[in-house]
């Protein structure tokens, strides 16, 4: 794992206000003025803010050529792929469940508080068995782990998670990873821990995909993306 990963997994910007991380930066900067010449930690943050003002100018001049390579440009929408295992074909299976879990660590500390750090590896597991059952549970896929910065207090993470249909849901919701975790909830193992979740189904015909020079997501990173012919709306 990256190390901008891993310190994205540690912190999220909202895990702490505006003044606690000016208060840690100016800590940090005076800590590096006991070790380190004055000279180097003056330029220090003079060179970080200059590269970062230097790369917003070019990627600005190179916006449609070489800057955010990731957008599939034109527009375009996704179909879903066919259920792996024939079984699973019945009168639900050409709908869509979308699967929304969310978690929220009620605790000054967010993730640095205690458990905070087991909690996590308790939803990878569940997403692990997920992929694994893929065809089995006719499970689709999942986004990255969002947050919520609306939250003024704490950062709750969300998951969007797409399925072929409830059938395949409620089998993971009997895994044994989930069973797992909603067992220690329940055994109030984590009392500071907050969760939810929505599901919808919609049948064939009743959703639909758009995107328009934006990356790959949601259903467009899981599906098959076909550009979208110029009578469509």
């Amino acid at each position: 794992m990256a190390l901008k990963e891993i310190l994205n997994e540690l912190f999220e910007p909202n895990d702490f206000n505006v003044t606690t991380w000016m208060a840690m930066g100016s800590m940090i900067l005076l800590l590096s003025q006991l070790f380190l010449p004055s000279r180097v930690t003056t330029l220090i943050p003079i060179f970080f803010l200059g590269y970062r003002i230097l790369k917003m100018l070019v990627d600005t001049l190179r916006l449609h050529t070489g800057s955010y390579t990731n957008m599939m440009r034109g527009r375009w929408t996704a179909t879903l792929p066919e259920p792996e295992v024939p079984s699973r074909l019945n009168s639900g299976s050409d709908g869509l469940v979308m699967f929304i879990l969310g978690a929220r660590i009620n605790h000054p500390l967010g993730k640095l508080s205690p458990g905070a750090w087991e909690i996590d590896e308790v939803f990878q597991n569940m997403w692990r068995e997920a992929e694994q059952n893929r065809g089995k549970w006719g499970y689709l896929g999942r986004t990255a782990t969002l947050v919520d910065y609306s939250d003024a207090e704490r950062t709750p993470t969300i998951w969007l998670s797409y399925w072929k249909d409830l059938n395949g849901l409620q089998e993971f919701s009997r895994s044994a990873a989930h069973r797992l975790g909603q067992n220690n909830y329940n055994a109030k193992k984590y009392p500071y821990m907050g969760i939810m979740h929505e599901t919808f189904y919609a049948p064939k015909g009743c959703w639909e995909t758009i995107y328009d020079d934006f990356p790959p997501w949601g259903l467009g990173k899981l599906g098959r993306a076909r550009k979208r012919g110029d009578g469509e709306a």
